[in-house]
């Protein structure tokens, strides 16, 4: 009962230091605050966390954890390129919407220099594997090879992080039919239509024809994921 009451309380500490961090920052942030969210004496944080840095490595841990999770999910359930990243873009909003503790970890990650990160990779690996089932997606000709794996995924992270930039204030319970929405229609454009099965809809004979474009085998090689690793 004592180890049970213990990791209720570090619980509530951190739940408590993340709405600090997620509205004002770390350098805003003050443990007299984090304290006055808990409503414990400052004895009780202190026997969990000695500092704000210990604080914000804690969420970053706890970030890279639910994000190694959303990757194994997507992993384990067997699906084609282009589901797969939709699982992963829908999941990291989603992730992003409902838990406070993501929140503070990503604006923790881009606020601190690189250097005080505390071993926190924002966004942990999932850029990387969607730049991979991009590059796969363009593989099995369902992306157009005119984009780069990379540039598909930089505009699917600057959609989830702008939506949710945009709700900071007041997070929107629609928030992932939105993104749904969005996914359909940047799929849309990636895919020139064929990644929408159900679609009845002919396909444009120009977006046909970039299939065949020259440069079609050098666009469609997987690609480092150039300009997404700061995500």
């Amino acid at each position: 009962m004592k180890q049970e009451r213990a990791r209720r309380t570090r619980e509530q500490v951190l739940d408590a230091a993340a709405a600090e961090f997620a509205a004002r920052g770390f350098a805003q942030t003050r443990l007299e605050a984090v304290v006055a969210h808990t409503g414990m004496s400052k004895g009780a944080l202190y026997g969990h966390f000695r500092s704000k840095e210990e604080l914000a490595r804690a969420l970053l841990s706890y970030a890279e954890q639910a994000w190694n999770a959303l990757l194994a999910k997507a992993d384990r359930t067997s699906q084609a390129p282009l589901a797969a990243l939709e699982q992963l873009t829908v999941g990291l909003a989603e992730q992003l919407r409902s838990d406070v503790r993501i929140r503070a970890a990503l604006r923790l990650a881009a606020e601190l220099p690189p250097d005080e990160r505390f071993g926190g990779v924002p966004l942990g690996p999932i850029p990387g594997r969607m730049v991979q089932l991009a590059a796969q997606a363009q593989s099995a000709r369902v992306i157009l090879p005119i984009y780069s794996p990379a540039a598909v995924v930089q505009l699917l992270l600057t959609t989830v992080l702008g939506t949710q930039s945009l709700t900071t204030l007041r997070l929107d319970s629609e928030l992932p039919c939105q993104i749904e929405e969005l996914w359909q229609l940047l799929s849309l454009a990636a895919t020139g239509g064929r990644g929408q099965p159900e679609s009845d809809s002919p396909v444009d004979h120009g977006v046909e024809a970039a299939w065949d474009a020259p440069g079609d085998k050098e666009a469609a090689a997987p690609h480092t994921a150039v300009g997404v690793t700061e995500w």
